[in-house]
């Protein structure tokens, strides 16, 4: 079995409740399947993509996670927070104002990501459960998720190869974990069964061992800060 990246594990670890931008690529490490867990506990990422939220506070069973306010295209590292019925909940920050709210009932020594998504009028979260495996030998493997509302079917490619994921990925929907080549590339959205590029983001490197989540998100037809883009982030690091 491959080595893990225990320098980068530590440092995932340490970065509990700190912000980091959707389309940087971070690393985090495991240890066997999954990012570092004590019994009885959960490893959990947070995504905001809200295009119209305002900074928000994450509250999970009453306890505020995050230190400074967590605002559209950032989110939260893995952090470990209690297994079994919790009560997520998103403020406004330095308010008592409730903006989204979810009971979820999360299995004990597993990891998962949070995706808040849509108007913050009608909020959905988005739950995947991080399913983190060591990739087959020479190559990374990547998972796709449609965070965007209203926007249409779409497939994640890379750029000037044949790798198409998620062919026809609906709002809300998301792919497995896929294998796909090391290299730097150029990741591109598509509308399902067209050419048409809806978002890009250029120069990603994609490194042997890693595992990786893509995901789409931002308002379709926007030409602000809200436009259509692609994140990512690294879920684990296997060498």
């Amino acid at each position: 079995m491959k080595k893990i990246d225990t320098k980068t594990l530590k440092k995932w670890h340490l970065a509990t409740g700190m912000l980091f931008l959707l389309t940087v690529t971070l690393s985090s490490c495991v240890k066997d399947k999954n990012p570092i867990t004590t019994q009885s506990s959960v490893n959990l990422a947070v995504l905001a993509v809200s295009p119209d939220a305002p900074s928000l506070n994450l509250s999970i069973n009453g306890t505020q996670i995050n230190a400074g306010g967590l605002t559209y295209a950032t989110g939260l590292n893995y952090f470990l927070t209690s297994s079994g019925k919790s009560s997520i909940v998103f403020y406004a920050t330095g308010t008592s104002t409730k903006l989204a709210a979810d009971t979820v009932n999360f299995t004990a020594n597993r990891t998962y990501t949070l995706l808040l998504a849509n108007s913050i009028t009608k909020p959905d979260f988005i739950f995947l459960a991080d399913t983190i495996v060591t990739p087959t030998s020479g190559m990374a493997s990547m998972r796709f998720v449609n965070a965007s509302a209203n926007s249409p079917a779409v497939a994640l490619t890379i750029k000037g190869t044949t790798t198409l994921i998620g062919a026809n990925t609906n709002y809300k929907s998301y792919t497995s974990f896929e294998s796909v080549k090391p290299a730097t590339d150029t990741l591109e959205v598509l509308q399902a069964g067209t050419t048409n590029v809806l978002a890009s983001l250029p120069t990603i490197a994609l490194q042997s061992g890693g595992v990786y989540t893509v995901w789409y998100y931002g308002v379709p037809g926007a030409t602000d800060a809200t436009k259509p883009a692609i994140g990512i982030m690294t879920n684990a690091l296997f060498y």
